[in-house]
């Protein structure tokens, strides 16, 4: 076959592939496919450099890989995210917002390296909205009690090591069966919405909120001594106390109670704060409710 025939055949394989396609020699692109990628234009791109193309941080990622070929490798493989604002060139070819690729990388016998990109972005989308589901309950947002434990024991961990502080607050929506009797699920279902809605908007940023039960919620206090604790606590009561639900049957009010405990011990983890913080929501629960309580210091 004549060296025409295997250009022709070369290019026509460049053109059917719909994923973005790069040969480089060294660090120049010489051959790029015509990829559905609205930025992936071989006309611009073939006589580019690199170093034109991508950021530092990019760069010194695909420089290692193409170092490992041309040290022996046979097949080097990278996932990495395109970001049009760090792209300037690639942004005015049209990367119009960030896109994952996973980067398949091959040295022919001529020497040249060939890129081929697998375009990720809907996979991450999914995987990113599974995580999310997964550690999410369905009915409020919140955190899933799956979730919590492990936030816990970092958060008290870190507080004994460092001598810093910690709180957790152990929250029961007072009597949401009694609520869920006498107006139906659906104004049960929307108690709990309402709650976790005013109890995040209390909440700091570094605050961790999470459905812990089916009445009952947890805000983990990160750096909270025990008198800022009860202080959050008291914020969060008065503010659920003053919530009003408009429902077809009448408004509906209603309390929350809670139990406070801090890292105040050395041999203090996550199951020994959720113990403490459970047998103070008690005391609060057995005292006539709307009401918290915290540790006896």
């Amino acid at each position: 076959m004549s060296t025409d025939a295997y250009e022709a055949r070369y290019r026509a394989m460049l053109n059917t592939c719909q994923d973005p396609v790069l040969v480089l020699d060294n660090e120049t692109i010489v051959a790029a496919s015509d990829a559905e990628q609205v930025w992936c234009q071989p006309d611009v791109l073939v006589g580019r450099v690199l170093s034109e193309l991508f950021a530092d941080d990019l760069l010194t990622q695909f420089r290692q890989v193409l170092r490992q070929l041309a040290e022996g490798e046979e097949v080097m493989e990278l996932e990495y995210q395109l970001r049009p604002e760090h792209l300037p060139v690639l942004r005015e070819l049209g990367l119009s917002e960030p896109c994952w690729f996973r980067g398949r990388w091959m040295m022919s016998e001529q020497g040249e390296v060939v890129w081929s990109a697998r375009d990720m972005t809907a996979q991450k989308h999914l995987e990113r909205k599974l995580s999310h589901q997964a550690q999410r309950d369905p009915l409020t947002g919140a955190y899933n009690r799956r979730t919590l434990i492990p936030v816990l024991e970092m958060a008290t961990a870190q507080a004994l090591r460092y001598d810093g502080a910690t709180s957790v607050l152990l929250i029961d929506v007072d009597d949401l069966s009694g609520i869920n009797d006498r107006y139906g699920w659906d104004a049960g279902d929307q108690v709990l919405q309402q709650t976790v809605m005013m109890l995040h908007a209390l909440k700091r940023t570094s605050d961790f909120l999470a459905r812990y039960a089916d009445d009952q919620l947890v805000v983990v206090l990160p750096e909270t001594n025990h008198e800022q604790g009860l202080l959050a606590a008291e914020r969060m009561r008065g503010a659920i106390e003053n919530l009003e639900l408009p429902y077809s049957t009448g408004n509906l009010n209603w309390t929350i109670s809670v139990g406070l405990a801090s890292a105040i011990n050395l041999e203090d983890d996550a199951a020994a704060m959720m113990r403490r913080a459970r047998e103070n929501l008690l005391i609060a629960q057995q005292s006539g409710r709307n009401r918290v309580e915290g540790e006896a210091l």
